[in-house]
């Protein structure tokens, strides 16, 4: 009778237990595809930055047609 009552309390608690550790892992997978995300992003606009930087450098000083007439 005990293991019954026990059984009848405990599948409730059992059930949302479960159902907030996949509601924890599903917020855990959506930080990690926005912390990727993010870092991606970060990457290309560094990278972007390097570029331009570059690419103003060179205009300035390398490429003797763009340098104006003395």
């Amino acid at each position: 009778m005990f293991e019954l009552l026990l059984i009848i309390y405990l599948l409730p608690v059992f059930i949302i237990g479960m159902l907030l550790l996949k509601l924890v892992f599903w917020l855990l997978r959506i930080a990690i595809h926005l912390a990727v995300w993010l870092v991606k992003k970060t990457f290309i606009l560094i990278w972007k930055l390097i570029v331009l930087v570059f690419a103003i450098l060179i205009d300035r000083e390398v490429l003797p047609w763009n340098q104006p007439d003395k």
